[in-house]
């Protein structure tokens, strides 16, 4: 179909051509997908059908038809379609032509979104995608993008380990599970990250990433950020526009904690890194070439495993790009963890071939998690609190009490880290050695005081025992927040510069 992607079809499965609130009760919109029109309405009792473009009395285009009732009307001779795409009426004739029906796609509205199924050959779908749980997650934040590339290369980033350090600030990248079964593939892993996406690139957090994807147009990412304990959902839904392009339909969800309004912050925040991380890859989407032989390395991932599943989705024999065998260099230091990584997923009863094809070890540096950690860090994955930076061991300060903390507060303020910063900050900490205290910083100044002030900007809740260990580095601020532990007020991303505003080190 394209000198770029040598494909002979789209590939078959369900995808995505609409969010649902694209299409009102009473609507009539034209979408362009597998390089045609498309014709979606709603009728006014809700129901959503999609039809070929085509009236088959005159050939007239639907898109510029009408609803009325629970009917499409052909804008040229108001001939009347059912959703089910049976023609119900000809205004001016006794007798409707036996074969007066429309082409109907096999649809499935679910989760905030609308699927259709497509089959070159006409097939009809052997599976449906699950719909997703929502309630205890946050609504849909959805976006769509339009680029030049394709599915299969959307869902080959999900087992491409040795991009994501370069591309996506991942500073380790392990794949514990991976499984095919039929037209599901799901892959585990496991990334220590800094958190550059959200603006703190000081920080390392424990993650794992559940990746299930169900054909090439499915796949659904939940994360696990071990250190916080936060949960989210991405939807990532890639649509051939034409031979060239594809839509990308995305949504997002964050896990429910237990303060809804801290669920809310973190959630927008968590939508923004994604939309900002998952554009990088983008222009290199745009811009590479697809071989067919690809020259792998010991730590790519098991990209050979994925093209060989990905197979199905097409339907003349060969059409896949990537049926030949990727041509494979590792390195000999890593034969080693080459065979162990393919004991643990279970392919020692498969072929010679497929255990060299398929699976490649999770990219191999020379530090363990933890020690990637301790080279900026001094303590383990998930130790240090909100809104305090961890300094080196030699510098961290250790407060034998939360009176401590305060009394060298306007001490440690940094005036260059705020700036022009205008705002109060305060603290109500419970327990037997229960204060308030707060602080008020302007363009550089700071004055601090016990007490409640009138209309803080960020106000910190918890225990002092908890709050101790927090700026102590045993107890990690994001996770109390997360948990109930503590409750943080006011805006997230300015609490998240405290660590900056008031350093913990000497």
């Amino acid at each position: 179909m394209s000198r770029r992607f040598p494909f002979t079809s789209f590939p078959q499965g369900w995808f995505v051509i609409a969010f649902s609130r694209d299409v009102s009760p009473g609507e009539v919109k034209t979408v362009h997908y597998f390089a045609r029109d498309l014709v979606l309405f709603r009728t006014m009792e809700g129901q959503l059908s999609a039809v070929d473009k085509t009236c088959p009395h005159l050939g007239a285009h639907l898109g510029g038809g009408r609803v009325e009732g629970n009917c499409l009307r052909c804008p040229f001779h108001d001939w009347a379609f059912d959703a089910a795409g049976d023609c119900v009426e000809v205004p001016y004739a006794p007798k409707i032509p036996a074969k007066a029906r429309l082409g109907v796609w096999q649809l499935l509205e679910q989760n905030g979104l609308v699927f259709v199924y497509f089959d070159k050959s006409g097939r009809s779908p052997t599976w449906e995608p699950p719909a997703l749980e929502e309630e205890g997650w946050t609504p849909n934040k959805s976006i769509r993008w339009e680029i030049r590339s394709h599915p299969q290369e959307v869902a080959e980033n999900t087992v491409d380990c040795s991009h994501l350090r370069p591309v996506h600030h991942v500073l380790k990248t392990e794949v514990l599970e991976m499984e095919q079964n039929a037209h599901v593939m799901r892959v585990l892993l496991h990334l220590v990250a800094t958190g550059q996406v959200i603006g703190m690139p000081d920080e390392i957090n424990d993650v794992h990433l559940d990746v299930t994807l169900r054909g090439l147009g499915w796949l659904v990412s939940e994360t696990h950020v071990i250190t916080s304990g936060m949960r989210t959902r991405q939807r990532i839904h890639p649509t051939p526009i034409d031979e060239e392009r594809i839509a990308i339909f995305a949504v997002g969800n964050t896990k429910h904690m237990p303060d809804l309004d801290y669920t809310a912050e973190i959630d927008e925040i968590f939508w923004q890194a994604f939309v900002l991380d998952f554009a990088k890859d983008f222009p290199i989407w745009e811009n590479k070439s697809y071989l067919e032989r690809p020259l792998l390395a010991g730590g790519d991932g098991p990209i050979g495993s994925y093209r060989r599943w990905a197979r199905q989705f097409y339907s003349e024999p060969g059409a896949a790009a990537g049926a030949a065998a990727p041509r494979v260099s590792p390195a000999p230091r890593e034969v080693g963890a080459l065979h162990g990584f393919r004991a643990r997923l279970g392919v020692a009863r498969e072929g010679l071939l497929r255990i060299v094809d398929s699976l490649r070890p999770a990219p191999v540096l020379a530090q363990r998690a933890d020690e990637v950690v301790d080279a900026h860090f001094e303590g383990p994955v998930g130790t240090r609190a909100a809104g305090t930076a961890r300094a080196p061991a030699s510098t961290l300060r250790q407060f034998p009490s939360v009176d401590s903390y305060f009394d060298t507060l306007e001490r440690r303020f940094d005036p260059s880290a705020a700036g022009e910063l205008e705002a109060v900050f305060q603290w109500n900490l419970t327990g037997p050695s229960k204060l308030d205290h707060f602080a008020e910083v302007k363009r550089g100044k700071i004055q601090v005081a016990p007490g409640v002030h009138a209309s803080p900007t960020v106000r910190i809740e918890m225990s002092a025992e908890d709050y101790l260990k927090m700026i102590n580095g045993e107890l990690n601020g994001a996770l109390a927040f997360s948990t109930g532990r503590g409750t943080l007020r006011g805006p997230v991303r300015l609490a998240m510069r405290m660590q900056r505003i008031f350093p913990l080190d000497a």
